[in-house]
């Protein structure tokens, strides 16, 4: 049913001239599909060997390429045919491994990988002329560059795959296939092409020795290397280098507080991360020239928050919770001390400044420093009055994690659904808004 699926799927670019009809489905059948899931009903459309929804996911990526990206058909085909064909090979030669490995939640054998990897390098290098040619294209790639192309999309197809939970990755693998495929020839056609090969080396050589030291998980260093490349894909040295030193910054910080580092997994990346990627893929493809203050806010933020957190944590006076004079323990959520705040404003500081001299920019340090130095306040008062608090059942101690003692933790106040990467998210893209608006 998957490849029958995909492949009908691949062949509409080529049948219709509009996206109307391919959006209309995709959208029906997600609704379709979450409630058959959600009322368990028709089991055997959800009948895995694992709790998924890859069957919500995969419409849900069909929707995203073909809203977006719909005038893109070549690449639209193979981010397509790459899960339509390449990940069932993945799972079928990786199915009766005995020798598995877990780099996030899911378990995945390096036979699987290979087969992954293979198979969509052939995709992309067989299927890139093909279409070409089907589609007329008068834009020449030499072979070097096309071994290239398949090499690094296909990569990233294999890390997408590698990080998936329950089905996530017929969400992943077709829209960091498209991505990745694209910043490609995209930077090949600018020049920049050797620029985006070095610094996938770079990144790759940075992140294999973060996820050695423990700074990062397996899952996490996967994810830092995915938003890397989309990030450098949409500008460069002076895109990547706030978040260069936003990641380095703040694992010195926290190694020089804890003595020893702790592993940042894919979700607290994505949490951080998140947001400044989006902005990167709009600028890639639509050119705003607001995304770059958007991106700055968002950094400046982070930034801000972990500089006050790790900075904070040195205070000889103890935390307070925001707008309160009720004294916490450090690494309370909400709570801030002065030389915490200090921290906070100095860390966005150095975004801004980091900004107006990699961009040229006149006038940015200030927007940009008060958007991360609110940020951070803003992200305090989430962490005080909306994150979600618990109280483990076994040592009776107050947690933020859902479960503690291998058993569940009861909610005594806050949100289920607002947790620390959920307060993070939120605090980068309040500061983006808060740079946007200042900088308007």
């Amino acid at each position: 049913v998957h490849v029958f699926i995909g492949l009908i799927i691949c062949f509409c670019p080529i049948l219709f001239k509009v996206n109307y009809q391919l959006i209309t489905l995709s959208s029906l059948f997600i609704v379709i599909n979450t409630y058959l899931l959600l009322s368990e009903k028709f089991k055997s459309m959800n009948a895995t060997s694992r709790k998924s929804y890859g069957t919500i996911y995969f419409p849900l990526s069909v929707l995203i390429l073909s809203f977006f990206w719909w005038d893109k058909p070549i690449s639209f085909i193979l981010a397509i045919l790459v899960l339509t064909l390449a990940d069932p090979i993945a799972a079928i030669f990786g199915a009766k491994q005995r020798h598995v490995f877990i780099p996030w939640i899911d378990k995945k054998s390096m036979q699987g990988s290979l087969a992954m990897f293979s198979a969509s390098f052939l995709i992309i290098l067989l299927g890139t002329d093909i279409l070409s040619q089907l589609y007329g294209s008068n834009f020449f790639i030499p072979l070097p560059i096309l071994f290239g192309l398949a090499i690094f999309t296909a990569l990233s197809a294999t890390l997408a795959e590698l990080v998936s939970f329950r089905g996530s990755d017929n969400l992943s693998i077709p829209i960091i296939t498209f991505i990745s495929y694209e910043i490609y020839l995209i930077n090949y056609t600018h020049g920049t092409l050797t620029d985006l090969l070095l610094w996938s080396i770079l990144s790759i050589i940075i992140f294999t020795f973060a996820n050695k030291k423990h700074s990062l998980s397996l899952s996490g260093a996967i994810g830092g290397y995915l938003l890397g490349i989309i990030i450098f894909g949409a500008g460069g040295w002076n895109w990547i280098t706030p978040l260069v030193f936003f990641f380095i910054s703040s694992s010195i910080l926290s190694n020089i507080k804890r003595k020893k580092s702790s592993k940042r997994n894919i979700v607290q990346i994505l949490a951080n991360g998140g947001f400044p990627t989006i902005c990167a893929i709009e600028y890639i493809f639509w050119g705003s020239p607001y995304s770059l203050i958007l991106y700055l806010g968002a950094i400046s933020s982070a930034t801000a928050d972990t500089w006050g957190t790790e900075i904070g944590y040195f205070s000889k006076s103890s935390p307070r919770l925001i707008l309160s004079k009720k004294k916490v323990s450090r690494g309370t959520s909400g709570g801030i001390t002065y030389l915490g705040t200090l921290g906070s404003i100095f860390g966005g500081f150095i975004i801004g400044l980091i900004g107006q001299k990699f961009f040229g920019i006149d006038n940015l340090i200030i927007p940009i420093t008060i958007a991360g130095f609110l940020g951070s306040l803003f992200d305090s008062m989430l962490g005080n009055y909306i994150q979600g608090k618990y109280k483990c059942k076994e040592c009776n101690i107050t947690i933020e994690e859902r479960s503690h003692c291998n058993n569940s933790a009861i909610l005594i106040s806050g949100s289920k659904f607002i947790d620390n990467d959920m307060v993070n998210f939120l605090n980068t893209l309040f500061g983006a808004i808060t740079a946007y608006l200042i900088w308007l």
